[in-house]
C-alpha cells in the first residue's frame, strides 16, 4: 500500500516538473520547443516504421493462419465451388390449391447429395498428458 502511494507520488512530481518545464520553454523559446517536438515526432515515426517492418508477416504466412489457408484451399479443391443459384428453391414458389389436402406427395424437399460423407481429419492432441487438479 505504501509502495503504491510512493509510486503515484513520484509520478505526480515528475508530471508536475514536466508541465512546469514545458510552460517555461513555451514562454521563453517557443521556436526551440516546436523544433524539439518535431524531432521527437520524427524519431518516434521512424522507430514505429522499423518496428512495423520487422514484425510484418511474410507472404507465405506462418502458424495457424497458413494452416487455415491450406485447409480452405484443400476444401475448395475437394468440393469445388458451389453455385448459389443451383439450389432447388421451387418448393417455395409452388402454391397449394387445396389447403385441406396435405399429402406427402405434394411436398417438395430440396435435393441433398448424401453420397459423399463429411471430410473429417484427426487433430493430434496431448492425449498422454494428465491434467493438473486442485485436489
Amino acid at each position: 500500500m505504501i509502495r503504491q502511494r510512493i509510486g503515484s507520488t513520484f509520478a505526480l512530481v515528475v508530471l508536475l516538473f514536466a508541465f512546469v518545464g514545458f510552460g517555461y520553454k513555451l514562454a521563453n523559446d517557443p521556436g526551440s520547443l516546436f523544433s524539439q517536438l518535431l524531432f521527437v515526432a520524427v524519431v518516434a515515426g521512424i522507430i514505429f516504421l522499423i518496428f512495423k517492418f520487422m514484425t510484418r508477416n511474410s507472404g507465405a504466412g506462418s502458424g495457424a493462419n497458413s494452416q487455415y489457408r491450406k485447409s480452405v484451399a484443400q476444401s475448395k479443391k475437394l468440393h469445388g465451388k458451389r453455385d448459389q443459384g443451383a439450389r432447388r428453391t421451387d418448393f417455395k414458389k409452388k402454391t397449394i390449391k387445396n389447403a385441406t389436402k396435405t399429402s406427402s406427395s405434394n411436398k417438395v424437399r430440396p435435393i441433398r447429395d448424401r453420397s459423399k460423407g463429411p471430410n473429417l481429419t484427426v487433430i493430434e492432441g496431448k492425449k498422454g498428458k494428465k491434467k493438473k487438479r486442485a485436489f
